[in-house]
């Protein structure tokens, strides 16, 4: 081969390799949403007597979502370092956030990317749904709370149908140590799900050496990845339209389905989940100090899970004001009589 013939074909082999790479790069466009301020208006005034037996009126027309999260955090007495959100509309790739970087306590949502994980395992065909996994042997299970109800309720074995269903409905810990150990621990575990997003801040998915922290900015892409492959997690994103009902999220917030993953440590009160509004879009949400929690806090805050939920109304209802479909009015027929 001839050194005019080499260059011809190591031009375009690097033209194919391009191409590849460009197979797997998605455009993201983002079209702003432009409502008019008397349909705003519309929703104010029909959501108006839900709103105000809530206590939670604010000027969602006027005010961007930061501004709405910032002004009830301060009437709340909380500062806005207590929060860190990101917001996504799903329709329109509009994105919002407020300490998005900020490292933050997981609580119990690690448990979510770790599910998908263990649903790549099945699709992968490296794991059956209905195999029995003893658990009592893996390393460090009896730090789990709940280890001895497990052993009383199960015995010593329980199938990934029901390790998924406990992890994710009902968020407790002995089938997470059970997900993380079949996923090589912890510490491999959390390398493993940055195949779902990577945080653009230090801490890129799950922090599991610096105390479990996390940030928003990796969930919301978690979520989203989740929402993009939606029928090959469909087993997960039921789970988690089962979780809590009326609770967390969906305390205040009806008649949407929600599939939410809550969790709370110490300080930390957190939700991450799709809200099918006529718009959907995916919101995570983590918080600290919320009912005057701290870092030597057991038994979960009732007035701050009183105060996320009041959060979780807030941002719906912004979401509703500002990105729901405008409504058409009804048309009026005028019939003028000839006297």
């Amino acid at each position: 081969m001839t050194r005019k013939e080499s260059q011809f074909f190591a031009y375009h082999a690097k033209e194919e390799e391009v191409a590849l790479i460009n197979l797997d790069i998605k455009e993201v466009i983002v079209t702003p949403t432009f409502k008019s301020m008397e349909a705003k208006e519309a929703v104010m005034a029909e959501d108006l007597p839900y709103m105000y037996s809530l206590g939670l009126y604010y000027d969602y027309s006027h005010l961007s979502l930061e501004e709405t999260i910032k002004t009830f955090l301060s009437e709340q007495g909380l500062d806005a370092s207590q929060v860190a959100f990101s917001y996504k509309n799903l329709n329109t790739n509009e994105t919002f956030s407020l300490n998005d970087t900020q490292p933050m306590t997981a609580g119990s949502t690690y448990k979510l990317p770790l599910g998908m994980l263990i649903i790549d395992e099945v699709e992968a065909g490296r794991l059956d749904m209905a195999e029995e996994v003893p658990y009592t042997t893996i390393n460090n299970i009896t730090e789990a709370p709940d280890y001895p109800l497990y052993l009383t309720g199960f015995g010593e074995t329980m199938n990934w149908t029901q390790i998924l269903d406990n992890a994710l409905i009902h968020s407790e810990n002995t089938p997470a140590y059970i997900m993380a150990d079949r996923l090589g621990g912890f510490h491999d575990a959390y390398q493993k799900i940055s195949t779902f997003g990577q945080s653009k801040g230090d801490i890129k998915t799950i922090d599991y050496e610096g105390g479990n922290k996390t940030t928003s900015a990796y969930y919301i892409q978690v979520l989203d990845y989740l929402w993009q492959h939606k029928e090959k997690y469909a087993p997960i994103i039921a789970r988690l339209d089962a979780s809590f009902s009326g609770q967390w999220y969906e305390q205040y917030v009806h008649s949407v389905r929600i599939s939410q993953k809550p969790g709370f440590s110490q300080e930390a009160l957190n939700v991450n989940a799709i809200v099918e509004e006529e718009i959907p879009y995916i919101i995570s949400v983590y918080t600290a100090g919320f009912g005057g929690s701290n870092e030597n806090t057991v038994e979960m805050s009732g007035y701050g899970h009183y105060q996320l939920a009041c959060l979780a109304y807030v941002i719906n209802e912004w979401h509703r004001v500002n990105m729901n479909p405008e409504k058409e009015m009804p048309k009026v027929e005028i019939t003028l009589e000839n006297n």
